[in-house]
């Protein structure tokens, strides 16, 4: 992440100096095109790659220094970054409570923000009084409370497992805790002979009724999630620290981390088709009995695990029946067609670039590719729309991309819509409220499992996040391509 951040930043100084750009945060006529992606650099004669990243980080904070020499630290949960010094003009994009900003110079003030617009590297505007603290020197040390962007998942991830858990807007006292518990136990009561009388009372509506403890930010329901950053101990209490700032009981949650599925990169010796086993799969051979021809179970051989990869070599039709046709230490095998996904070369879209990342979902397969140009570099399975929540399919544009978001009932086994979770990784909106994005929640990859998204293993969502336009500037949670001129990858989904 951090040389793709450094190739960014002298591309954009490069392209100012050059007078391509008059202004990076609200140029007076429209731009060409932005693309957040710059070339590969080169190393120098007799630079190794080391010392050639070395150069260019070095080279990076060095202009960070001359141009953008003041430093920001977010505050506040989330702010949002505008195009202009102005709260009505196109969104940019977002920043998250623990980042560190780069600001260029004097703020702007104005009616609506006293404390000053500053321009942000490396570009928009964000109001200081939104939630900036603003500053001469660099933070005294990293933040704790920023999303770890070089792993699988930004955050921690916790399961709600009690039917109502109370969310602290600090540390609680042993005190807090007691009021907070009688109030739950109460509206457990209340609930068993009136469910909406339930309601009113946790909303604070009964009359003669106790209400919820203030130092009670809300109460999560069984099977939300939260994302947290740390946790805290109080009087030998542990507790999560969610990403807002808020604290929960560690011992009314559940960790998820999960699945460790990762797909395929891809290169000139390893390239598609490639082949996963969706279900356990046993290996069949083909017998000959007369003119009659049967496929029948190969008991030699151990049945392929689901989630492997399987040396595929073709399809084929015995009798009524479609099969796959492996390749196993016994020769050639069969295996039933709808035990196995198999992602397979599509042609490139019309007038894609050489250096274009761009993806293709296969609905039929539960498979994606992530090309560039022509290419394909990743192949991996993933889990989209149910029937009635089926994935759209078309050609479209990722237009905001978040490092995580919240998302309400975005996975098939967690119920209706009153179900949370609270900031999904590597989210990639492409159309309306359906995104690619990581799921940590199930390990059903290779079959239909979600509400409309395309599920990806934390793992695989993440790879695709750092290879798809647009690119996330340094410091910044999410960016919007909507009303801008920045370019989003291409997502097509076919059937």
């Amino acid at each position: 992440m951090r040389r793709s951040v450094v190739i960014l930043g002298i591309a954009v100084v490069a392209a100012a100096i050059a007078g391509g750009i008059a202004s990076l945060a609200g140029p007076a006529a429209p731009p060409p095109e932005t693309r957040t992606v710059a070339a590969e650099p080169t190393a120098r004669p007799g630079e190794s790659e080391q010392e050639m990243e070395d150069r260019l980080a070095a080279e990076h904070d060095a202009m960070l220094d001359r141009e953008w020499p003041r430093h920001g630290l977010l505050t506040k949960t989330q702010i949002t970054v505008r195009a202009a010094a102005d709260p009505e003009s196109t969104i940019l994009g977002w920043l998250r409570i623990g980042a560190h900003v780069r600001l260029r110079g004097e703020p702007i003030t104005t009616p609506n923000c006293a404390t000053g617009w500053y321009e942000l590297y490396p570009r928009g505007y964000a109001c200081a009084g939104q939630g900036i603290d603003v500053s001469d020197a660099a933070p005294a040390e990293e933040s704790t409370i920023a999303p770890d962007l070089d792993s699988a998942l930004p955050y921690s991830y916790w399961f709600v497992k009690e039917a109502i858990v109370p969310e602290w807007f600090q540390l609680p006292s042993r005190d807090d805790q007691r009021a907070a518990d009688a109030f739950v136990a109460r509206f457990q009561e209340i609930r068993r002979d009136d469910a909406a009388r339930a309601v009113r009372f946790r909303a604070g509506e009964l009359p003669n009724e106790p209400h919820a403890p203030p130092e009670v930010a809300r109460f999560l329901d069984y099977a939300n999630f939260v994302a947290s950053n740390g946790t805290e101990v109080r009087s030998r209490r542990r507790f999560v620290r969610t990403v807002r700032g808020t604290y929960v009981k560690e011992a009314s949650l559940e960790q998820r981390t999960g699945s460790s599925f990762r797909g395929v990169e891809l290169d000139a010796t390893h390239g598609l088709p490639v082949a996963w086993a969706v279900r356990a799969a046993q290996p069949m051979q083909r017998v000959e009995a007369g003119d009659v021809m049967r496929v029948i179970d190969d008991d030699a051989l151990e049945p392929v695990e689901r989630l492997s990869t399987v040396p595929w070599l073709r399809r084929e039709r015995v009798g009524d029946q479609s099969y796959h046709v492996i390749q196993t230490a016994s020769g050639e095998r069969y295996v039933r067609e709808w035990l196995l996904a198999v992602a397979e070369l599509h042609e490139p879209l019309a007038g894609v670039a050489d250096d274009e990342p761009w993806v293709h979902v296969d609905l039929s397969s539960q498979t994606l590719v992530l090309y560039r140009g022509a290419t394909p570099i990743y192949a991996t399975l993933v889990s989209s729309g149910m029937e009635g929540h089926d994935t759209p399919e078309g050609e479209f544009r990722i237009r905001r991309k978040f490092v995580s978001d919240t998302m309400a009932d975005p996975g098939g086994d967690l119920g209706d819509d009153a179900y949370r979770i609270e900031d999904v990784p590597w989210t990639q909106y492409f159309e309306g409220s359906i995104a690619l994005h990581a799921a940590f929640w199930h390990s059903q990859f290779g079959t239909v499992h979600s509400h409309g998204c395309v599920n990806l293993a934390p793992n695989d969502a993440h790879y695709l996040f750092q290879h798809t336009w647009p690119e996330i500037p340094e410091g910044w949670h999410g960016v919007s391509t909507e009303g801008t001129h920045v370019e989003g990858s291409r997502v097509l989904v076919t059937h």
